[in-house]
């Protein structure tokens, strides 16, 4: 070829160009290797192989091989090889570049019995829909490597509505506000731990809240400390009451005050029994108990997750003249205890369960007594036993060591409220909770400052405009269902080794009215919509599973791809084998010279 650019061409065809252009791929890809190995595949995905460099790179070796295939131009018959097997790296290329631009690489994560129809995309993105679900704008974020600017930045949704995303943290913790005034009794403790051993770090200081079974108790080396409510002077007496050895081996004690007639019964006679309560009239029925209560995640049923008296309660039903109550008692937490009349009003009967303190070992409980009086009972687990009123702000010895307890602040009546504060974290733990501070605007108007976090839709007004913002990763839609069947992991004999594991999955597509089953296993991949050679549809491939364990169901992660280049790419491999082809097998027909006709 010869014109204007026949320099340019020549530099880009010449092979200094490939020389470099093939090093500079080289190096990419065993660094993206290394990176890939410590940062794991989706930061290498992000920083190398998906980014625009990477591209260019490749761009660059497909315009080298075209401009040198073109620089023979016009081609001679003997050529017809090579210019196949470069018309088949082109080809190549380009579909690699294709799938890197519009193809998808994501996961679904299933219990058995669960379904999905989207792809969960390593892809950091902000969406922005109206009332009606509508998508407003997609906003696609990279934190990590584009913090947000000093300023904030600003994105136009149309219709005179604007967002500005003000901070992001990496990572959220909430923090407990405590304020008074919240109108009703709510015992709140700011309670404070110190040990000489442990200078002058705080071993606690944090509020705790008797009627938030989460935030009642925390361990605290080898002890238990927890705050509890007393209303009642017999309460009182219960949680501050030295341990009784004969009450340890038990399973505590129930109190009841019925028609002003008082009853106490040790819940080992009572237990499953129904007993009369004297010439009252009334019987009660003790139903069940739960030395480790907890309500079970999935049926919000109570169950006991051990043996031990970590967390006693009692089912009971006292029934009498058009009366009948249903009682859940916790011994730790009286102030949670639940009365409710399934006849009558029930005001004539109060009822109260009560256990020793000793079998969890040291314990130190704070309790808001009557009148709003602080009280302390301590245990160390050994036999010795301290109790006493408190005052806010004094510090007392415990008896535990050489601890210290300081009730800093109470508010009987708190109202609670929670914030967003930066947390550290590892930024290769998946575990972690971004957020980010954004405000709504529209025609001067405009939302309060509201934190968004991950996951977790949030609706934002400002006047008469309403969004609703979702912060997560990118969600691709598959156009139809996959539903988790079972899953089933096989091991080897006599070890917990898996041998095998497979998810059995149905395939819905309510569009093409097609319902299909697939096993998907390791190194056997699923396709669907598929054709005879794989290459149009979503790819499954079994990545990850974890078991359930006590009655949870199995849950398994299937890697989701596809890729829109594969047909250029099957192409292009297709057409390099056939230019190789013609340059090693077809030498006779088009290397030779075509034979003459005789002369006479």
């Amino acid at each position: 070829m010869n014109g204007s650019f026949d320099p340019l061409l020549r530099l880009l065809g010449s092979l200094k160009t490939a020389v470099v252009t093939l090093t500079a791929l080289a190096v990419a890809l065993a660094w993206g290797t290394i990176h890939e190995s410590v940062h794991g595949t989706p930061a290498a995905q992000r920083d190398f192989y998906y980014a625009g460099w990477f591209s260019a790179l490749l761009g660059l070796l497909a315009v080298n091989v075209a401009a040198a295939a073109l620089l023979r131009y016009p081609w001679k018959r003997q050529q017809t090889g090579l210019v196949v097997t470069h018309l088949g790296i082109i080809i190549l290329l380009v579909g690699a570049m294709v799938g890197f631009r519009f193809g998808v690489d994501g996961h679904i994560t299933l219990t058995e019995g669960a379904s999905a129809n989207t792809v969960v995309v390593d892809q950091e993105t902000l969406r922005v829909a109206d009332p009606q679900g509508a998508m407003l704008r997609r906003i696609v974020l990279d934190l990590d490597r584009s913090p947000v600017p000093a300023g904030g930045a600003r994105h136009r949704l149309g219709g005179g509505l604007e967002l500005e995303i003000q901070q992001a943290h990496a990572n959220t913790r909430e923090s407990l506000v405590v304020e008074r005034g919240g109108g009703a009794a709510n015992p709140a403790f700011h309670v404070k731990l110190t040990s000489a051993a442990m200078g002058s770090a705080a071993a606690f200081d944090e509020w705790l809240l008797p009627r938030d079974p989460n935030r009642a108790e925390v361990g605290v080396g080898p002890a238990v400390l927890r705050v509890a409510e007393a209303r009642t002077p017999q309460e009182l007496a219960a949680l501050t009451a030295p341990p009784n050895p004969a009450e340890q081996s038990s399973k505590g004690s129930l109190s009841l005050d019925v028609a002003g007639k008082h009853f106490d019964f040790k819940l080992d006679d009572v237990l499953g029994k129904k007993i009369p309560l004297g010439a009252t009239g009334f019987t009660t029925d003790v139903r069940e108990y739960f030395p480790d209560f907890r309500l079970d995640s999935g049926t919000n049923k109570p169950i006991s997750v051990s043996d031990q008296p970590n967390n006693p309660a009692v089912l009971m039903v006292v029934t009498g003249p058009n009366t009948e109550i249903r009682f859940f008692l916790f011994a730790n937490h009286p102030g949670m205890n639940i009365g409710r009349p399934a006849k009558g009003d029930g005001k004539n009967v109060t009822a109260n369960y009560s256990f020793g303190h000793a079998p969890r070992g040291a314990q130190l409980i704070v309790i808001a007594g009557p009148a709003d009086q602080l009280h302390y009972a301590s245990h160390n687990g050994k036999g010795q036993f301290k109790t006493g009123k408190l005052a806010k702000g004094t510090a007392i010895e415990t008896g535990l060591a050489d601890w210290t307890l300081q009730v800093l602040d109470f508010v009987p009546d708190a109202k609670l409220r929670t914030e967003l504060q930066p947390a550290p974290f590892n930024p290769d733990d998946t575990r972690r909770s971004p957020a980010l501070r954004v405000v709504l605007r529209k025609d001067g108007l405009a939302s309060p400052p509201t934190w968004v976090r991950w996951g977790l839709p949030t609706p934002l007004t400002a006047g008469d405009a309403r969004v609703t913002l979702s912060y997560g990763w990118e969600a691709h839609p598959l156009g139809f269902t996959v539903k988790l069947d079972k899953f089933r992991a096989k091991r080897y004999e006599g070890t917990d080794m898996p041998a095998d594991f497979r998810s059995f999955i149905t395939i819905e597509d309510n569009a093409r009215g097609i319902t299909k089953q697939r096993e998907v296993w390791m190194n056997n991949p699923a396709t669907y919509p598929a054709d005879w050679l794989g290459l149009r549809g979503f790819k499954f491939s079994q990545a990850s599973y974890r078991e359930g364990h006590a009655g949870e169901p199995n849950e398994t992660t299937l890697g989701v791809t596809w890729d829109p280049g594969w047909p250029l790419k099957f192409l292009g491999f297709w057409t390099i084998c056939a230019g190789i082809f013609i340059m090693y097998y077809m030498r006779t027909y088009f290397f030779n010279a075509r034979p003459t006709a005789n002369k006479r």
